[in-house]
């Protein structure tokens, strides 16, 4: 399975500079440099961008799975965050990885999960989808942050 990894640029925050439940939220520069992997779900015909983030915290929460766990030996509660995943469809935006910047053992660790994370991440955007459907996201705690409100029309919702 081919795994990429890129970071989003500054342009695509400028322009976008109104979705709601961002990461660095108005710091553009910030949300430009923070490592995403790019999961490309043939089901929807949309490319989701998960960010990895240094304080995932736990993965899984009393209300459900928000992340994936991707510690490194510096950061041991770093993690994939779904609820902060982005659709970009246009490759314009994007500026892919051809070096390493995260810890090589967290590529292992995504190399070695990565069947577990796509399957999570389905898991959770099938809920949110049917919490939307159900006018619930706002009410639900696994979803009233999530950035894929942003990205309705991309979800045909």
């Amino acid at each position: 399975m081919n795994i990429k990894y890129c970071f989003i640029k500054e342009e695509y925050f400028k322009l976008h500079n109104d979705y709601i439940n961002m990461l660095d939220a108005g710091n553009t520069l910030k949300q430009s440099r923070r490592s995403h992997l790019c999961l490309c779900i043939e089901s929807n015909d949309n490319n989701f961008l998960i960010p990895l983030r240094n304080n995932l915290g736990e993965d899984l929460r009393k209300f459900g799975r928000i992340g994936h766990s991707i510690p490194s030996e510096k950061r041991g509660k770093a993690g994939l965050d779904y609820r902060y995943a982005l659709v970009i469809n246009d490759n314009k935006y994007l500026e892919w990885q051809n070096e390493r910047k995260i810890p090589r053992s967290q590529y292992r660790a995504i190399e070695r999960d990565i069947s577990h994370i796509r399957k999570e991440f389905e898991v959770y955007l099938n809920g949110y989808i049917k919490a939307y459907k159900k006018k619930r996201v706002n009410k639900e705690p696994l979803y009233r942050v999530s950035s894929l409100i942003n990205y309705n029309q991309e979800l045909k919702l």
